[in-house]
């Protein structure tokens, strides 16, 4: 299968982009093989690549490699063992990890997060699908992997005429509940019942700060606190009053007895509607000297940007208004389409409806094993901000 692109639309590929929409395709010669690898070349003939296409896809085709080499399960093998060898240079001796992220690994559509033996797959590509036994092949040979857990339920699947699915690709279901420590700290897994992959990597090094801004007198307030981790760093770091709301009654359990298992089981962990405990805090006129905002993506599209904003701005002016002076809040956004310009806007209006000010005292981006590719906007998805509240 050969797909040749429109005049000029392999710009964004020959800079690194990995998408091929398409509407960014003028002709496909040969039989068309849904899921499967397809040659690619300009609209002058010139040979680009290979990627896997899909033709029921918008974003139509997944670019791999420039060179004419072989699509197959040593190619995926490679790419894994690159991914980690990566990671191990820069942190050698940690244990839990993403160990493939998707186009920012040079495997798009693909997520693999890995906890010691155990592992969380995503696909999100139809090509890579049709690799997912050799995937489990990888991870059970080369990685030593004693539990693969599939969890296969986003939207992104659907757009890719994929179905939407949970499961056990290797081990049994003890097997997944597992628990590891990260930063000193332990974490209960549950790979089959843990919210997207089983476990959130990205803010590991984030919630390391929190271990700096918080003393033994500290009032920590832990907003969208999933299963603890900002809470509990709080706590490794001496704070004694901390409190931890999420909406999930699952997170809550899990967060109890991870606090429970680290001997924090002076943490308080609240199982509320974000918005409505804003408001009974307001009546009680509790103030705190720190606030953790971490919540969920508020838009998957464009579209709903402005709605996105509103929210953004309530959370965040009403975090500043239950701070003391000269307090701290991290604050974050996993909003691809909500861009740091955007997110600092949001920021000082909420500080202006708030009647504070507000300095940026730090950035935070994912963790070192979420790179973002700079050619490639869609990698780079979250945004935090360290402010300091007068």
């Amino acid at each position: 299968m050969k797909i040749f692109l429109k005049k000029n639309e392999e710009r964004r590929i020959n800079i690194g982009h990995q998408w091929i929409f398409s509407n960014e395709i003028e002709k496909i010669e040969g039989e068309i093989i849904d899921g499967g690898v397809a040659e690619i070349y300009s609209n002058r003939g010139s040979y680009l690549g290979q990627g896997l296409y899909n033709k029921h896809s918008l974003i139509a085709m997944r670019f791999l490699t420039s060179t004419d080499e072989a699509i197959d399960k040593e190619f995926f093998r490679k790419r894994i063992k690159t991914a980690e060898q990566r990671r191990m240079k820069v942190h050698p001796d940690r244990k839990s990890f993403r160990l493939c992220n998707s186009e920012s690994d040079f495997l798009p559509g693909l997520i693999i997060d890995k906890f010691d033996d155990i592992f969380s797959l995503q696909i999100f590509s139809k090509g890579v699908e049709v690799f997912k036994q050799d995937i489990c092949d990888i991870l059970a040979e080369d990685f030593g992997a004693a539990f693969i857990a599939e969890k296969n339920d986003s939207e992104l699947r659907t757009l890719e005429g994929l179905e939407k699915k949970e499961g056990i690709l290797l081990g049994s279901e003890e097997n997944g509940i597992r628990q590891t420590e990260i930063d000193g700290i332990k974490y209960n897994l549950n790979l089959l019942k843990g919210q997207k992959t089983g476990f959130y990597l990205d803010q590991a090094f984030n919630r390391l700060k929190i271990r700096g801004y918080v003393s033994e007198n500290s009032s920590v307030l832990d907003l969208f606190c999933n299963e603890g981790g900002f809470a509990m760093n709080a706590a490794f770091a001496g704070c004694k009053k901390i409190t931890g709301v999420d909406s999930s009654g699952h997170s809550i359990e899990t967060a109890k007895k991870n606090s429970s298992d680290n001997g924090f089981d002076f943490i308080k962990y609240e199982c509320r509607d974000i918005f409505e405990y804003f408001d009974e805090q307001f009546q009680s006129k509790e103030k705190y000297n720190l606030i953790v905002l971490d919540p969920p993506s508020f838009t998957k599209s464009r579209k709903n940007i402005p709605t996105a904003v509103k929210g953004y701005t309530e959370l965040n002016y009403k975090a500043m208004r239950l701070l003391h002076k000269n307090s701290f809040l991290f604050t974050y956004s996993c909003s691809h389409h909500i861009t740091e310009k955007q997110f600092e806007e949001i920021l000082v209006k909420s500080a202006e409806t708030a009647g504070r000010k507000i300095q940026i005292i730090d950035f935070a981006n994912c963790t070192y094993d979420h790179p973002v590719l700079p050619q490639m906007p869609e990698t780079k998805y979250l945004k935090g901000y360290i402010l300091y509240i007068n």
